[in-house]
This record gives structure tokens, sequence and C-alpha cells, in this order.
């Protein structure tokens, strides 16, 4: 009952925003599990891999903070349109090229187009709801995403596998039809984005349009807090970084498995995810948000762990199924938390930096953990990996504790309850 109100009371820019993330996460989840499979295909080492996950992330890390300005000027609709149109093209591009430089240059771009979009994302959800829907709401926006990510790796690696061992195509071939398919797929999310109200940039109450500089002269608390977030996302991608873009390849370096049955470990892990964000709410109703987020995080410790010690496959997927179950279930609460804290008006700057820093994290360590790969193989080279980002992680959360446990740092910014965000 507690969800089917919340669900009734959002608005229509939300329930738009609800099919887009469904349409584009299921091709770009087709996307995202094929493409370092495709790279492995084409002969490429283990750190081409990397390097263009590198790629990505610093394209990312580099327009992201002049996105969330723009957002914050001009409103969310005319960016994430021209961003998704523009991820569209690059996609395209990054499922045909085979030349190495190619490979960069369309990673590049698309790391950009992709900064566009997802600089949107929460600055659009805050302004579109008001603060007693926002743990409901990014609840179940996550969970939305991980669920379309499910259907589109179990897509993903069943039609790679289906269009070459079923027809007869070669394996490059097939797995490029397979991300083909997944950016004609993504590409329906621009239908219901066009659908979009106009969400304007936010005003002042003298009807002056939003500037940075004075924003941050007279909201110095919600820089504080903006400067703390980015750190803290720095961490925790660079720790990240390490393990996440390569987990379909950690399975198949190690374990030798099919595509299909990476596809089927990975979706498992994201629909625990998606469990998990729907309980979420009861959990930060229990412990409160800022102790969830802390609880979650490290009680996913030991199942990385398990995962980057094992040598049998079932206990490495059940480590990965739990720590990404648990330590993706803090993100709602860790996201709300920041727009608890952040004025209405530098939300997109908040939003944006956070992620900006993230990528950054993820283009320093991408060259770490293929290195430790090839340089160790692929038991003692990940292994290394997994243990380095759980000493970090524990650290992240112990500094999230320090300054967002009790409300001693910063005050809440929130508008009174009622008022649209």
């Amino acid at each position: 009952m507690e969800w089917k109100q919340q669900l009734q009371q959002y608005s229509r820019n939300i329930r738009l925003f609800f099919v887009f993330n469904l349409v584009f996460n299921t091709g770009f989840g087709m996307f995202m599990l094929v493409y370092n499979l495709y790279v492995r295909a084409l002969g490429y080492e283990q750190t081409m891999v990397g390097d263009l996950v590198a790629m990505t992330a610093i394209a990312s890390a580099i327009i992201l903070i002049p996105a969330g300005i723009l957002n914050d000027r001009f409103g969310s609709k005319p960016v994430v349109t021209f961003g998704l149109f523009a991820m569209v093209l690059a996609l395209t591009a990054r499922s045909l090229f085979e030349a190495r430089h190619g490979m960069i240059v369309t990673a590049f771009l698309g790391g950009m187009s992709q900064a566009l979009v997802s600089s949107t994302v929460l600055p659009f959800m805050a302004n579109n709801s008001t603060p007693a829907q926002r743990v409901h709401l990014f609840s179940f926006n996550m969970a939305l995403v991980m669920f379309a990510s499910v259907i589109g790796n179990v897509l993903g690696g069943s039609f790679s596998d289906i269009f070459h061992y079923s027809f007869g195509v070669p394996e490059v071939a097939s797995l490029r039809l397979t991300l083909l398919i997944g950016v004609g797929i993504a590409a329906l999310g621009l239908f219901p984005v066009l659908m979009y109200s106009p969400v304007g940039a936010r005003v002042r109450r003298d009807g002056a349009p939003f500037r940075l500089r004075e924003a941050a002269r007279n909201h110095k608390m919600s820089l504080q807090v903006i400067v703390l977030f980015a750190l803290l996302s720095l961490l925790s991608s660079s720790a990240g970084g390490m393990i996440v873009p390569y987990l379909n390849v950690y399975f198949e370096d190690r374990f030798h498995v099919s595509n299909t049955m990476i596809g089927i470990v990975v979706s498992l892990g994201q629909g625990a995810t998606a469990l998990a964000y729907l309980f979420g709410p009861a959990i930060a109703r229990r412990f409160g948000e800022a102790k969830a987020v802390v609880l979650l995080q490290l009680s996913s410790i030991p199942f990385m762990l398990l995962t980057a010690y094992t040598m049998n496959f079932y206990l490495a997927s059940a480590g990965y199924l739990l720590r990404q179950a648990l330590m993706n279930a803090a993100n709602p609460f860790y996201n709300t938390i920041k727009m608890k804290y952040v004025e209405p008006s530098m939300r997109g700057l908040a939003s944006s930096s956070g992620e900006a820093m993230f990528n950054l994290g993820w283009f320093l360590a991408a060259p770490v953990s293929t290195g430790l790969v090839a340089r160790y193989g692929p038991y003692y080279g990940y292994a290394y990996a997994f243990t380095v980002t759980a000493v970090v992680y524990t650290l992240i959360s112990i500094l999230f504790h320090i300054f967002f446990g009790k409300e001693r740092y910063f005050k809440s910014m929130e508008e009174p309850e009622g008022k649209s965000a």
C-alpha cells in the first residue's frame, strides 16, 4: 500500500521518466554486457579494455560539471534530449569501429554524451517531486534501472550466443549485431523524453536566472557538501573502478563460462539489487538514511572478499550477487542525503560534480586493475583488485558516518513539506 500510494502521486514527467529509463537501460544493458567481450573477440589484449573504460570515464569527468551547470541554467529537457541523441550516434559508431584509434575516439565521445544524459537524472527527479517522495522515488528509479539492465544483460548474452552457435554467425559479427540491436532499443528512449513537460532552470524569486558564482557565494554550506560528496565519490570510484567494469571479463577469465552464463549471473546481481532497492525505504525508516548507508556498505565487504579469493564459480557468483545488492542498495539514501543538504538551485552542480569525480576515479583505476591482471594473472590479479576495493569502501563508510551520521556539521536545505522541489 505504501508503494501504491507513492506511485499514484508521481507527476506525468516522472512517469515518462520511468518509461525512458526502462527502455533506454534495456538497450544500454545489452551494449555494456557485450562490448568488453566484443573488444576481446577482436583480438585486443586485456589492457585495451581498460583503455576504453578510461577514455569513457575521463570524457564524462570533463563534461559533467559543465553539463550540470547547463542543467541548472536551462532545465533538464534540452540537455537530456541532445545528450541522448548524441549518445545513440556514439554507441552506433562504437559498435562498428574495429581500429584501435577509432575505438578510443568513439569511447571518448560516448562518455561525453553519456555524461549529458546522466547529469540530468537526480535534478530532474528532485525538481519533479516533494521531499517526502524522495527516498521512494530514488529507490524505485534505481530498481527500475536494475530491472531494465537485467533484461538487457539476458538478451545481450543470449542473442550473441544464439547468433553464433545456432545460426553460425562468426563471433565478432554476432557480438556486433547484438550491440546494434541494443543501441536500437536504447534509441527508443527518445520518445518519452520528447514528451516531457518543460522543466525550467532554477530561478530566483526576483526572476533572475541561476548564476553559479552568486549561488556559491550565498550558499557556502551547500558548496561544502558538494565538495565533500565529490571527494567521497572519487574514493568510491577509484576503488570500484578496479572491479566493476571488468566483472563480465572476470567470470570469463577465471571460470571460462559462456556469454549466456555471464549474462545470467550479471542479471541476477542486478535483479537482487532491484529487490534491495524496493526494500530500501523500510531499511531507511528503521535505521535512518545515513546509518543505512554505512550498514549496507560494510555488510557487503565480506562477500566482495569471497568473490576475490574463491575458485568455485557458484561461490563467486553468490558473493557477487550479495555484494552487488548490499552495496548498491545504499545509493538511493546516499542521493537523498545529497539533495537534502544542497540548495535546490545547485542540485545540477551537486549531481554532476559527484559524477565527474566518479568518472575520474574510474579513469585512474582502469589501468591499475588491468595492469594487475596482466601482471599477476586471472587469480591473483583480480584478488588484489577486489581486496584494495574492500579496504577503500570500508574507509568511505567510516568517513560517511563521521560527517553525516548526525546533523552536527550541516543542516537540511529542503523546502517546506508539500511544496514541489
